[in-house]
Parts: C-alpha cells; structure tokens; sequence
C-alpha cells in the first residue's frame, strides 16, 4: 500500500464521507478516483423513441423491502446504482448480477450464498427484468 498526502482540509472532509458511509477512509478515496475516473455520461438523445438506442437505461430492484436504483448501460453492460439503502451500496459494477451480489450481501448478511443472476434481479423502466437487454446471453 502506498502513502499518499493530503492537506488537513481534503483530510477532515474526506473523514466526514467515510464516516458518514461507515467505510474507512482507504475505501472512500478508492470510490472517489472510481467515480472520478468513469468516463462522462452521455446524455441521451430526447428524439429516440427506443430504450434500447439509448446509452443507458434506469433500472431498478427491491429487495427484502428496500429499494435499489440505478442505470444500466446497454454497451458496457455496467450497472450504475445511484439510491440505496446502504451507502456502500452506491457504486458502479461490472455487471448486473455483481450489483445484485452486492446488495443481497449487504441486506442480508445472514444469507451463505449471495450469488444472485442480476439480469433477473433487477427491472428496466417498464417494471420487466433486463435480462432482455443482455447482448450476450450465456
């Protein structure tokens, strides 16, 4: 592990977040130069009239009476979750079912086997499973 320095200032606020997220401050500055470093979101073009010629589609799931929210984008097929009930939980996964490991393991901690297909975990806009989204299908 490298030392890297920061002033007081970037410290304390730094603290603040990991604090607030209950994650240490090693992990709060990892999320950050993730986040930091996720290309710019495009913006879809309002005239498409397909979800499926847009770069990114919301998704959603509940989950033993939580909800969980986010983007999937439909060329990487990275799962973006944006509203969780656990702040850990906001972050951008490799795939559907790694975001739908994720939360299963953080809002139930109890379950052994948190393997869970996320492209049947999660639902697109119109309340259907994404799995219908998946460009390559096992």
């Amino acid at each position: 592990m490298k030392i890297i320095e920061v002033s007081d200032e970037a410290f304390e606020k730094i603290s603040f977040v990991a604090n607030v997220a209950g994650i240490s401050v090693a992990v709060a500055v990892d999320r950050l130069i993730a986040k930091a470093s996720e290309p710019p979101r495009q913006t879809p073009d309002p005239e498409r009239t397909s979800e499926v010629d847009m770069e990114e589609i919301p998704v959603s799931a509940s989950y033993r009476g939580h909800e969980v929210s986010g983007f999937l984008n439909l060329e990487t097929e990275r799962l973006r979750i944006t509203e969780a009930p656990k702040a850990e939980l906001i972050s951008s996964y490799r795939s559907p079912s790694n975001a739908a490991v994720e939360v299963v393991r953080a809002l139930n901690p109890a379950r052994q086997r948190p393997e869970t297909n996320g492209w049947r975990f999660f639902n697109g806009p119109d309340g259907q499973s994404i799995d219908r989204h998946r460009r390559h299908r096992p």
